[in-house]
């Protein structure tokens, strides 16, 4: 996904920094609107929770608009993680 993060100029850097916690790629940054946009690429899965981290990141302040990009290939350390999940759901439905 591409996001678009809008928030005032002091919550830049925590912004920043977790957007790359959530293997973002940062784009761009730059005034707009009187705050500071963050423009980055960042996997869908990483941002079921972001409203409300975001909102607490910013005290309420900051928003964000999200648009599809592309699809893109799963780095092996989170695929490993799915295909390990998916083998245990599958044993348990098994197993009832």
């Amino acid at each position: 996904m591409t996001i678009k993060v809008y928030t005032p100029d002091q919550f830049m850097g925590e912004i920043n920094g977790d957007l790359n916690h959530r293997r973002g790629r940062i784009l761009g940054m730059g005034p707009e609107e009187g705050m500071e946009v963050i423009t980055a690429e960042v996997p869908q899965a990483e941002l079921f929770r972001y409203p409300a981290e975001l909102r607490s990141i910013t005290g309420g302040q900051g928003y964000f608009e999200m648009t599809f990009n592309r699809y893109d290939v799963v780095p092996a350390n989170v695929a490993q993680k799915i295909i390990a999940a998916a083998a245990k759901n599958k044993e348990a439905e098994k197993e009832d």
